[in-house]
């Protein structure tokens, strides 16, 4: 009986067939040596001067800055840095602020 069971176990030719077609299901890299590869590297994200090239530059979008700037006459006060401000202000009275520099 257990030649019978052994018979109809796949071969390993079956069993590399099947990962390899597994591998190209699922967009993996099909390694059956498992010599190391570095594809782990193309992988990875994309950093400092690719990364601008890909999205562009963001200078393209005017901020609250360049408003302030292009039209002085307006006076125009910007709400985050006013809220910013004013929470630094208590954050110091309640001596929860950034320390004072060292002077040499």
């Amino acid at each position: 009986m257990t030649v019978q069971v052994l018979k109809r176990l796949p071969t390993k030719e079956r069993i590399h067939q099947l990962q390899k077609l597994s591998c190209t299901i699922f967009g993996e890299e099909f390694n059956p040596t498992g010599k190391r590869s570095f594809d782990h590297l193309l992988k990875r994200e994309l950093v400092g001067p690719q990364v601008v090239k890909y999205y562009g530059d963001n200078d393209s979008v005017p901020t609250f800055k360049d408003f302030k700037k292009w039209f002085p006459e307006l006076k125009l006060v910007d709400p985050r840095e006013e809220y910013r401000l004013q929470m630094a202000a208590a954050r110091r009275a309640r001596n929860k602020g950034a320390p004072k520099k060292k002077s040499s």
